[in-house]
């Protein structure tokens, strides 16, 4: 069987000092209705800035089925409405989708390595807390689950916004015309997931009191689950 590389300590070097209710949760999609709302929010939010995209992105990924992948999703308390979504999985068993259109550079060689797909935010009032969420909650899960860095691509102006979180370009400026975004260029890039806490603290980054302080009963993702989807296709050799 194998062993999963769980953290029982929190990945912050301060301790929290308030408990913060948040208007909408953020947990694992599990069902099929949950895909379909998640697939919905991320054909309109890609369609809005990319032409062509929402065709491209109306039904599932092939992705979103496998058995090592967490999906994760952000509703309203009030109206059930999603407000953001996101799709991660690792390289624990099979390679990452990135590494079908590109050759990682040396760094990521025999490392425990994240993908992040698909961050997608509701326009409207909530947005930027809910990306914050997100960012917790990919953060809190690469840790948990012994993570050495979190890839990431995007383009301007989303780059920005990982950049405020100190995540690094893995390219040296090289964009990447990706397969599955109509060939258009986009930039990679990394979080060292062991120095994450210690480059926001360096930086004075504007959401650390927010990933670091405030407790968020609301995140209800729990990263033992998770860790072991990632080991998903492990279990099944197991059994057999």
């Amino acid at each position: 069987m194998t062993n999963l590389p769980i953290h029982g300590l929190r990945p912050y070097s301060v301790d929290p000092v308030r408990t913060e209710s948040l208007p909408f949760r953020v947990r694992l999609a599990n069902t099929d209705h949950d895909l379909h709302r998640l697939v919905q929010l991320r054909a309109a939010a890609y369609g809005r800035h990319v032409p062509g995209m929402e065709r491209v992105l109306a039904q599932p990924e092939e992705d979103d089925f496998r058995p090592d992948v967490a999906l994760i999703l952000a509703e309203c308390k009030t109206t059930g409405e999603v407000l953001g979504s996101m799709r991660l999985v690792t390289n624990f068993q099979h390679p990452l989708h990135i590494e079908t259109e590109i050759e990682l550079p040396a760094l990521f060689t025999a490392r425990n390595l994240m993908e992040a797909w698909r961050l997608t935010v509701r326009p409207g009032p909530a947005g930027k807390m809910v990306t914050a969420a997100l960012y917790k909650v990919l953060y809190e899960v690469g840790y948990a689950a012994d993570v050495d860095h979190v890839l990431v691509v995007a383009r301007r102006p989303v780059d920005r916004l990982y950049q405020s979180m100190q995540f690094k370009e893995a390219l040296a400026g090289q964009k990447i015309a990706l397969s599955n975004t109509l060939g258009l260029p986009h930039s990679l890039y990394h979080l060292p997931v062991k120095d994450a806490d210690r480059l926001w603290r360096q930086a004075q980054c504007a959401l650390y009191p927010f990933m670091a302080m405030t407790v968020h009963p609301d995140l209800e993702v729990h990263h033992h689950e998770v860790t072991q989807r990632f080991f998903a296709a492990a279990y099944a050799e197991d059994r057999l």
